[in-house]
């Protein structure tokens, strides 16, 4: 089992980082070389189907909008592509 706890839930009204559609999904980059600090980014059920494979691949959390973490974010919002 993951040991990341749950994260805070998505905020009523929110919108997606990358289009104006309603989000289902946070996700959670770690610090780095290229940013100091945790970043959450939003994403509609359409883009995290679209990024599911390189999101795994990355090893990045992805929570749902109550702030849940999904193990498997193509499996729960449709196939990958």
């Amino acid at each position: 089992m993951d040991p990341r706890p749950p994260h805070r839930a998505i905020e009523p009204g929110s919108r997606s980082c990358c289009c104006p559609s309603e989000p289902v999904a946070q996700i959670v980059l770690a610090p780095g070389e290229t940013h100091a600090h945790e970043v959450d980014i939003l994403l509609c059920a359409h883009h995290l189907r679209r990024s599911a494979l390189v999101l795994r691949s990355l090893g990045v959390a992805v929570y749902d909008r109550k702030g849940n973490l999904i193990e498997d974010p193509a499996r729960v919002f449709g196939r990958d592509r």
